[in-house]
């Protein structure tokens, strides 16, 4: 996805709003009023993408706002990338001059528990759309105390990524229904691809999850959770995720020679992106990697500089752990949000019901973030078809909208950034041996529990 980051939703605090305010303030100060809002003006904010991604959402609302006869409508596009974007809004919000809608690529749940969006739920009876239409574990990140504050309108989905011709070359099936079932079958099949030069890692098959934003997916893939919503509650230390993290740590000590930093300054083997490190490069792109796990973005992305060294890719359910049961996806939405002190709130609520049922199918077609409202079937984006054929870049948006389906509850807490970096450092910690897996998660959980318990107490 070109305009997703390893950026993580934020907690926000009274100083943070204040900050906002200054940011918004020096923004809508610009010359000529850029970013202004005219009288009866539908005004909606985007942090920014590529010129394609600008172009699709002014489209967007341009057409449905002349179809609506709703008068004018404005777009943004480029306010600034995540932290920065998020201090403006909230700065336009506590000013009183917020946008109409506002994209997000951060969770709604934190500003609005503390009251920065405008629910949706009195505005969806009776709409097109209701809260049924969503899978419950994605609009869960939407959601706080019984109240939806934005709506998850596309997504990246996560699945399991994998080479085919890699597996061909060593006489492996390489369709999706041969594809490893378990960690323990995945772990055993990666030995078949990896080869070490010395210290340097010249190919690798699977690797032990290092993405702290994708662990509520391994953990709910060993039948455990990082966060319950229902309670307020963490369980970074549980029996399931201590399991889980020994698992990755024996992983890392059998193949990998236990070393993160050998595997890291081998290639880029934790995502399918340059990592900055000169010389590296992203393995599986460059065919130097069997598989990993990925969002659905990298339909677009895969063919961008560098380009594939190979062609036949295909993607498949995500494995279950020891202790797991059934197979989960996740996802890293798109949320949009009706901020409080909106002019035109029902026009805003009109577009993203539009939005979410209609416009999706044109922005799908252009960029594959995956719809996520269940009502929609959108076409197969364009780029694919180009590169792999009609057919089965219709199988692959049919499987994608399968894993959107059975998505995990993530993305769901009022400190999700604050938590995300504890368990950062207890990966680190664990991956780097500074600590045992249950004492390094023990002080992640003491310390994301403290923060959430202050922050509702505040």
């Amino acid at each position: 996805m070109s305009h997703k980051t390893n950026a993580a939703p934020r907690s926000i605090s009274r100083r943070s709003f204040l900050h906002g305010t200054a940011a918004a303030g020096a923004i809508l100060a610009l010359p000529g009023g850029a970013y202004a809002q005219a009288e009866g003006q539908l005004l909606l904010w985007l942090p920014g993408g590529s010129d394609l991604f600008c172009k699709i959402h002014t489209g967007l609302l341009d057409g449905f706002s002349k179809t609506a006869k709703l008068g004018p409508a404005k777009t943004v596009c480029g306010l600034g990338q995540d932290t920065e974007f998020t201090q403006a809004l909230i700065g336009s919000i506590t000013a009183g001059s917020p946008p109409d809608i506002s994209m997000l690529w951060d969770s709604p749940v934190s500003l609005g528990a503390q009251g920065a969006f405008m629910p949706l739920d009195d505005m969806m009876k009776g709409s097109k759309i209701d809260i049924a239409t969503w899978p419950k574990g994605l609009l869960s990140s939407c959601q706080f105390k019984g109240k939806t504050y934005g709506l998850p309108v596309t997504a990246g989905v996560y699945s399991m990524w994998y080479n085919q011709e890699m597996f061909d070359a060593k006489g492996i099936k390489s369709d999706r229904a041969s594809f490893p079932k378990t960690w323990a079958e995945m772990r055993k099949l990666s030995k078949e691809f990896t080869v070490w030069d010395g210290d340097t890692l010249k190919v690798a098959g699977f690797m032990p999850n290092r993405i702290p934003e994708t662990m509520a997916i391994w953990s709910a893939l060993n039948g455990g959770m990082l966060f319950d919503e229902a309670n307020l509650k963490y369980h970074l230390d549980s029996d399931q995720n201590i399991e889980m993290m020994s698992f990755f740590l024996d992983w890392l000590v059998e193949e990998y020679k236990g070393d993160v930093n050998l595997v890291d300054r081998s290639a880029n083997f934790k995502e399918a992106y340059a990592d900055g490190t000169a010389g590296t490069g992203p393995a599986f792109r460059l065919g130097r990697q069997a598989g990993l796990m990925s969002g659905s973005w990298l339909l677009g992305d895969i063919y961008a500089d560098p380009a594939p060294t190979f062609k036949n890719w295909n993607l498949a359910p995500n494995p279950t752990g020891p202790s797991g049961k059934d197979p989960v996806s996740g996802t890293w939405p798109n949320w949009f949000v009706i901020p409080i002190g909106s002019k035109n709130p029902k026009a805003a609520f009109d577009y993203l019901t539009f939005l979410s049922t209609e416009g999706v199918v044109t922005w799908y077609e252009q960029i594959p973030d995956v719809p996520t409202n269940s009502q929609v079937h959108a076409k197969a984006p364009q780029s694919l078809i180009e590169h792999r054929g009609q057919a089965f870049a219709d199988e692959l948006t049919g499987f994608l909208a399968a894993q959107a389906a059975i998505v995990t509850p993530m993305w769901n807490s009022p400190v999700q950034s604050f938590g995300n970096d504890q368990m950062a450092r207890a990966m680190e910690k664990i991956y780097t041996k500074a600590a045992p897996v249950k004492d390094a998660l023990a002080d992640a959980q003491k310390a994301a529990q403290a923060e959430l318990e202050r922050v509702l107490a505040g």
